[in-house]
């Protein structure tokens, strides 16, 4: 008789019953071992008997875990460079990598590295159980980072994700749905401190939406095979990962994460979840009724990230009125239209420089928020302000040459050619990519030598950029060099 295996992700195997009871008498010896203090023979057992059965998570994983705590508290010693040396937690083998990194952590049971590898060889040789497992703990370890790691963060995800994706194509739908909720858990603790960064509100708002989508096919069937068997709701999950949704999908979609907000008001992931439901829609109603359900969580909870939201909706809001006068001004050439065209983009700008300002305020040392500030007001024309907040902005060395563009843009604009030319002149000599801003910068640097009255400095400047791009500006750098002599 064929032994009876157990389901397994794709690349991960499958464990018969054979397999199981060898690795049960190797745990049973790791127990053996834990009794007489034999800490380390102990774990050399447990790892032997994982090799076998690498999902026994209550019969291994766990009860490792508490030996690895165990082992510490009595002393036990961390493992030094040829024990890592020995024990790769990298390669081609992500089983016997996982292992390698589960052995080194139970030496160490705090070291975040070993738990990174852990939990990310577990997703790679689809253990979705171990990773299950292991999610809480990699979490928790990021958690305690004194400055939250980025990258961490994002490796944390993509393990989920992949893990997520395995479960799903195994019949587990119910395992999906929970690794996708950790992920989106980790994105809501990093959105709660950098609110600011809409990098990761782009990505909170694509998890959600894909944690939604996740909930809303499986939570009301009773098994994955039922669920294939029902064509409207694989029509369903088609249409809900597209970018416009059908009106009877859309509102299946936006039902299901209103009641799962309903049931949990207070969990920014249901808010979230909730609210980039009713975006998708691009309509106002939904989009006004989102930004009420954010506004009113602002003001119960004073989480300073719900407002921002709200607040980049009504951007958004504002922006598909200008695109749609620019259209109707183009088609018509009214000039009614371009008067509305002008009053729309006024008072856009007017917003985004409140908004803006308040985000400065509300985080101080976000150095993107203040060059975005430094744009605005420069938009605005207003040098004085512009000048000294991109002092500040180009600390950050990511937008320090695009703070000195705009820097000696507004020296230019205040007629202080003198500090343009050296501010851009800087700018240059610090960049070393030949594209757009490099013109930019050149082209600046040329009109403020120009303006100062060094005819000799503008025309080498133009002509290192007519080097570059000959027609630059529709032949105007051209056309300013020949007429300096």
């Amino acid at each position: 008789m064929a032994e009876k295996t157990t389901p397994q992700p794709e690349g991960a195997g499958t464990f018969s019953e054979g397999d199981k009871s060898k690795a049960r008498q190797w745990f049973k010896k790791a127990m053996d071992c834990r009794e007489r203090r034999e800490y380390d023979y102990a774990i050399e057992c447990y790892i032997t008997g994982l090799s076998t059965w690498p999902e026994a998570v209550e019969e291994a994983h766990m009860p490792l875990r508490s030996l690895a705590v165990q082992r510490m508290q009595a002393g036990g010693k961390k493992p030094g460079m040829m024990d890592s040396f020995r024990k790769p937690t990298s390669g081609k083998d992500a089983k016997q990598a996982m292992l390698n990194a589960e052995q080194l952590l139970s030496m160490d049971p705090d070291q975040a590295k070993f738990i990174d590898a852990l939990l990310r060889n577990a997703a790679k040789g689809g253990y979705v159980e171990t990773t299950k497992w292991v999610a809480p703990l990699a979490l928790s370890s990021m958690k305690k980072d004194k400055k939250p790691d980025r990258s961490r963060f994002k490796a944390f995800r993509e393990c989920l994700i992949l893990a997520a994706d395995k479960a799903d194509a195994t019949g587990r739908p119910d395992l999906k749905t929970w690794l996708l909720e950790q992920a989106v858990q980790s994105i809501d603790f990093q959105v709660a401190r950098t609110p600011g960064d809409e990098d990761l509100r782009n990505e909170q708002r694509d998890l959600s939406g894909k944690l939604t989508i996740s909930r809303g096919k499986y939570d009301k069937d009773d098994t994955f095979r039922e669920s294939l068997q029902d064509g409207d709701s694989q029509r369903q999950l088609h249409d809900a990962e597209r970018v416009k949704q059908g009106e009877s999908t859309y509102a299946t979609l936006v039902e299901t994460a209103r009641k799962e907000y309903e049931a949990n008001p207070t969990v920014p992931g249901k808010i979230n979840a909730y609210t980039d439901a009713l975006l998708k829609s691009e309509r106002d109603e939904e989009e006004n009724l989102a930004v009420d359900v954010l506004m009113r969580t602002f003001e119960q909870t004073r989480n300073y990230s719900f407002k921002l939201k709200a607040d980049d909706i009504r951007l958004r809001q504002m922006k598909r009125r200008i695109s749609a006068l620019k259209e109707k001004a183009a088609a018509g050439g009214a000039d009614a239209d371009r008067a509305s065209l002008k009053a729309a983009s006024h008072d856009y700008l007017h917003a985004e420089h409140e908004i803006i300002r308040e985000r400065v305020a509300q985080y101080p040392t976000d150095l993107r928020l203040k060059y975005r500030l430094g744009q605005v007001l420069f938009s605005m024309g207003q040098f004085d302000e512009t000048i000294p907040i991109l002092q500040a902005a180009q600390a950050e060395p990511k937008y320090r040459v695009r703070c000195q563009l705009l820097m000696g843009c507004a020296f230019f604009e205040k007629k202080q050619f003198s500090p343009a030319t050296e501010v851009l002149a800087d700018a240059l000599a610090s960049y070393e990519l030949t594209d757009e801003t490099t013109k930019q910068l050149l082209y600046w640097l040329g009109r403020a030598h120009e303006a100062n009255g060094k005819n000799d400095d503008a025309k080498a400047v133009y002509g290192r950029l007519l080097l570059i791009d000959y027609n630059y500006r529709n032949g105007e750098v051209r056309k300013r060099s020949e007429a300096l002599g």
